[in-house]
């Protein structure tokens, strides 16, 4: 069929060109070749001396010939640090004291073990002070009980008649 002189004239002519396509595969390799060439002139440029360092020999390891004599060395020095009476901070009069000795000590007080250890310090006005100041534009100030002062520093309508602990 393909030997037929009309079925020849009517199929496509081969239109790629082998030596066109054989220099362009050629300038390809050219070029990928001249990148390598160019970035190893580049390394070489900037890295002086691209050879490693020569080894150096590790130093031999220290071996504990009785580790268990350390262990015990270092649990008796802790139990030490755990049992006895030392300064934790000299300048701040901070005094570290036995695990046994503490408990006892937080057991005697009883509920009152966590409170603060100084009291705290006197509020300098009144919780209602703020509000007895207040006023609202246009208005005078504010009239009720609320509006009166009160001696003892408490809100209004406070029981007064408790006495408070130190």
């Amino acid at each position: 069929m393909a030997n037929e002189p009309h079925v020849r004239d009517r199929l496509e002519p081969p239109g790629i060109d082998v030596r066109a396509a054989l220099i362009a595969a050629g300038a390809s390799v050219a070029l990928v070749v001249a990148a390598i060439v160019g970035l190893d002139a580049v390394y070489r440029a900037y890295v002086p001396n691209p050879t490693p360092p020569a080894p150096q020999a590790f130093p031999q390891p220290r071996v504990q010939p009785n580790e268990s004599a350390e262990l015990r060395r270092l649990l008796a020095e802790q139990r030490a640090r755990l049992e006895g009476y030392a300064w934790a901070d000299r300048d701040k009069t901070l005094v570290r004291i036995p695990i046994d000795r503490a408990m006892q000590l937080i057991v005697r007080k009883g509920d009152h073990a966590y409170d603060p250890l100084a009291p705290a310090a006197p509020a300098l006005s009144g919780p209602s002070a703020g509000a007895q100041r207040a006023t609202t534009p246009g208005q005078g100030p504010p009239a009720g009980p609320a509006a009166r002062p009160t001696t003892s520093g408490a809100a209004p309508g406070a029981d007064q008649s408790r006495e408070t602990k130190p």
